[in-house]
């Protein structure tokens, strides 16, 4: 009887144990869910906060029970795997699959080693390693047609092909489609070459021994052909190789000259401006002091500022690779900032209007200030009223813009695609030397952005600076 009584207890835990398994492997796939609905809407801080939660349930559930649950640290870890590959994270991306490989192995179940092939398979397609990407995708679809025969094998591999297809998946429709051809000729090899060893076969039982002579000379030949064809295709092969190498030596000797001779001139370029500069402001100053005509004066402060921004603009674009350093920002203050700087420029009947909100990102204060007050300041120069408004969205975890509106004159269409371009031909000196958006251009690259005007924006003008977090 009590024997009974214990084998009950013992039925009950295990029913239990079963039970609490169940709940928390569905907790795990609603959270894998949950998280795949945010990245579609690219809520990736939401998603990653909630692979972190389930991961959680299944680390306390572990020290509870002493089931280690590597096929649900699997799961997660490849939730994971998928995002990191969505924002091109590939560092990120394969620690999460070192880690998959390592829960597969220790749970030592068949079907994770599987879906691990088919995971790698992913990750080297979608950081273009393509011979890894098909290596691993032939391994995957090995393991899943073991056993098969030649009939389902093929319907295996068209089935796979289809519903990539159907997916939109298109890398995979191609890998698989490759991967299918290739099959299908083996196997067409295959039949081809048991044909021919049957026909051999029938051949060399009517010739007997004659014919077996004559066949085994008719193999020596074609090795020996096979054997002199491989190698002239090597030494041909060899030939090519040397050629290719010397050419591209000398054309790598001719390429660095030509950068050594860029990079001198460039230099020779900065020391003249700047030569030239500190020359040129003692002879502006001193015709700046002895002459009162305010014609004068303002051809005198239009020449020094052309100094000055072209030694910013050359300056700028020989450390154009050197981003500028960053810390946190906050946008909302920082924006109302700059604008109540910026409107003291504007016109009476214009309204200074700031849309930011209460977020921080990470980027270089002044560099950022500097481009947006110039945008601001070209702004209020031609907009008579209406309003100027400055904006920022967050398209991304890691990208946001910044957005200059004006209800001004606008841009005329001829002039647009060379607005960034640095010395354009100048009419008159004294309405500017049209060095301000190629300078923000350079400084928005150094910001890890891009700088553009929006063509498709007809009520005024629209610039759109779009920064990546590093």
């Amino acid at each position: 009887m009590k024997r009974l009584f214990l084998t009950l207890i013992a039925g009950c835990l295990v029913i239990l144990s079963f039970a609490q398994n169940s709940n928390l492997r569905r907790s795990v796939e609603q959270g894998i869910r949950r998280s795949i609905e945010l990245t579609q809407n690219a809520n990736y801080k939401d998603a990653f906060a909630k692979c972190r939660e389930v991961q959680a349930l299944v680390i306390a559930d572990s020290q509870n029970s002493n089931d280690p649950h590597y096929d649900l640290h699997y799961l997660i870890a490849k939730e994971r795997l998928r995002m990191y590959n969505r924002i091109r994270r590939s560092d990120a991306s394969k620690q999460q699959l070192d880690l998959m490989e390592s829960y597969a192995k220790q749970s030592k179940v068949d079907t994770l080693m599987t879906d691990l092939l088919f995971a790698k398979a992913q990750y080297y397609q979608v950081f273009g390693q393509s011979a890894q990407s098909m290596e691993n995708y032939r391994q995957w679809f090995s393991r899943k047609a073991a056993g098969q025969d030649v009939e389902t094998t093929d319907k295996s591999y068209q089935d796979i092909v289809s519903q990539a297809k159907k997916d939109g998946n298109t890398a995979l429709a191609n890998s698989m489609q490759t991967l299918y051809n290739n099959w299908k000729d083996s196997i067409q090899a295959a039949k081809n070459a048991e044909a021919l060893n049957l026909l051999k076969q029938q051949y060399a039982d009517s010739q007997q021994s004659l014919k077996e002579k004559e066949s085994k000379i008719s193999t020596n030949k074609i090795l020996i052909g096979i054997l002199g064809f491989i190698a002239v295709a090597l030494a041909v092969a060899v030939v090519v190789l040397v050629l290719s190498l010397l050419r591209f030596l000398l054309k790598n000797k001719s390429l660095k000259r030509s950068l050594n001779l860029a990079n001198e001139n460039n230099e020779q370029k900065s020391q003249f401006i700047t030569h030239l500069s500190e020359q040129t402001e003692p002879v502006l100053t001193d015709i700046d002091q002895h002459n009162s005509n305010p014609v004068v004066k303002k051809d005198v402060t239009a020449l020094r500022s052309l100094f000055n921004d072209v030694q910013t603009y050359v300056q700028l674009e020989e450390s154009r690779e050197e981003l500028y350093p960053h810390k946190e920002l906050n946008i909302s203050d920082f924006c109302e900032r700059v604008m109540e700087e910026a409107k003291a420029n504007f016109k009476p009947e214009v309204e200074a209007v700031v849309k930011a909100p209460r977020v921080f990102i990470k980027v270089n204060e002044e560099a950022l200030q500097q481009i947006l007050s110039h945008l601001l300041l070209n702004a209020g120069v031609y907009t008579e009223s209406g309003k100027i408004t400055l904006e920022f969205k967050k398209r991304s975890a890691h990208t946001g813009q910044f957005i200059v509106t004006d209800t001004g004159c606008g841009i005329a269409p001829e002039i647009r695609q060379d607005l960034f371009k640095p010395f354009k031909p100048i009419e008159d000196l004294r309405e500017g030397d049209k060095l301000g958006l190629p300078i923000c251009s350079l400084i928005a690259y150094k910001l890890n952005g891009e700088l553009h005007l929006d063509d498709e924006y007809k009520r005024g003008t629209r610039f759109i600076l779009e920064l990546h977090e590093r």
